[in-house]
């Protein structure tokens, strides 16, 4: 299964996908019943301002983690953002914005609160829902099914003593995010894994291949079998490559003494040698810049965006594919 989502040339991760459309579909849950119930709509507004203040915190934290960078860079805040310390910031930011919120008016804490716990399991239900439909497991899809029709009762009413609910709702949450519930999954995958082929998939071999570096050595994806490869398709030309190449610049000398290499491949049919040296050079990059003079690699890749990223583990298989930039932060994510 892809783990992004195409429209023509325009790529969505799935997980992000899955996150957008439960955050969406939370909120739009709590704003029915609101209605529903005609009661009066400060404190959803307030929950939803509090919620879009995280969110923009969170994408402009890059600024705050990394200010040199971003100086230096202003390109970055484009497209990256502060990560799990970004989320952080923000949710201190939106938490200080409610309580300022409410000193100031006569919003009441405890309804505020049951719109968040009312958000909180509408999305975490619906999420658990879209994974388990997408790993394809009956029981969890199931357990979820069954965990949204209590909520969806609990909604439908006026008046409910909330504690016994949110009780059973929060058990309900943490045994759908156990290893019990999940184990089925990760057990297929493992299979999956064991038998897979070569191919361009999450737990492929992927195709080997032979290409000069700039320097002109000839090297091949199998020889550095035993490392974690970062196996990257970029072209001078592309503005988020642009972004992202000091950033992996960064990421491979912090982590030279590990054994993890980036092999850089420049759609040089795209392009030219003399542009990609003179990036290299610019950027002052030190891992191997491999010449893709005929498109042959880039087409075995199934590469339509620029940049696209495979992460290979030290077994020889892809773990990842991420289409887009990487920054420092997301190349660690990507090898946990």
């Amino acid at each position: 299964m892809k783990n992004y989502i195409q429209w023509g040339t325009l790529h969505l991760d799935v997980q992000t996908g899955c996150l957008l459309v439960s955050f969406l579909a939370a909120f739009g849950t709590v704003y029915l019943k609101q209605r529903i119930n005609q009661v009066k709509m400060e404190e959803w507004q307030l929950t939803w301002n509090a919620v879009l203040l995280l969110i923009f915190v969170w994408k402009i934290s890059y600024f705050m983690l990394h200010p040199f960078l971003s100086i230096k860079h202003p390109v970055y805040l484009l497209y990256f953002s502060g990560g799990k310390p970004g989320i952080l910031i923000g949710a201190a930011a939106a938490l200080i914005y409610v309580f300022i919120q409410l000193s100031r008016s006569s919003l009441s804490l405890s309804a505020l609160l049951h719109i968040l716990c009312l958000v909180g399991c509408s999305f975490f239900l619906l999420y658990g829902i879209l994974q388990a439909f997408l790993v394809k497991d009956a029981v969890a899809s199931l357990f979820c099914l069954v965990s949204s029709g209590i909520l969806t009762v609990f909604i439908g009413r006026k008046k409910i003593r909330l504690v016994p609910i949110y009780a059973v709702l929060v058990l309900m949450l943490g045994l759908s995010s156990s290893p019990f519930f999940w184990l089925k999954s990760d057990e297929a995958k493992g299979k999956a894994a064991a038998v897979s082929t070569t191919g361009i998939k999450q737990g492929d071999v992927p195709p080997d291949f032979m290409l000069k570096t700039l320097d002109g050595r000839k090297v091949t994806l199998l020889q550095f079998k035993g490392k974690t490869v970062f196996l990257n398709f970029w072209a001078s030309w592309c503005p988020p490559c642009q972004a992202e190449m000091p950033e992996m610049e960064r990421f491979y000398k912090e982590n030279s003494q590990k054994p993890i290499e980036i092999l850089s491949v420049h759609l040089t049919s795209e392009d030219s040698v003399q542009a990609a040296r003179a990036f290299a050079n610019k950027h002052k990059l030190t891992f191997p810049i491999l010449l893709d003079e005929t498109g042959e690699v880039s087409k075995r890749f199934h590469v339509v965006t620029l940049p696209t990223t495979f992460v290979i583990s030290p077994q020889g298989r892809i773990v990842q594919q991420h289409i887009g930039p990487l920054n420092r932060e997301m190349m660690e994510s990507l090898m946990e």
